[in-house]
């Protein structure tokens, strides 16, 4: 059965577009307006692994701001 419609070819010239490779920081600070978030998070029963890694820093941030409040030993 013939079709009415007209086929569409890709292009073949089409220009690569190069990527800058992401900047990875060493360490990254969690803002003091977040800092209530991580100990309610905390609380919640997130342990200090998933939440450094929802912020992407080290458990040793998570550990400095949640320290007075921490619910784990």
């Amino acid at each position: 059965m013939p079709t009415s419609a007209a086929k569409v070819e890709a292009p073949t010239d089409q220009k690569q577009v190069r990527r800058r490779a992401a900047i990875a920081r060493e360490t990254r600070e969690i803002p003091a307006s977040q800092h209530g978030r991580v100990r309610t998070l905390r609380s919640y029963g997130m342990t200090r692994e998933q939440v450094a890694e929802l912020y992407g820093v080290t458990v040793d941030e998570i550990e400095r701001i949640s320290r007075p409040y921490d619910i784990e030993t």
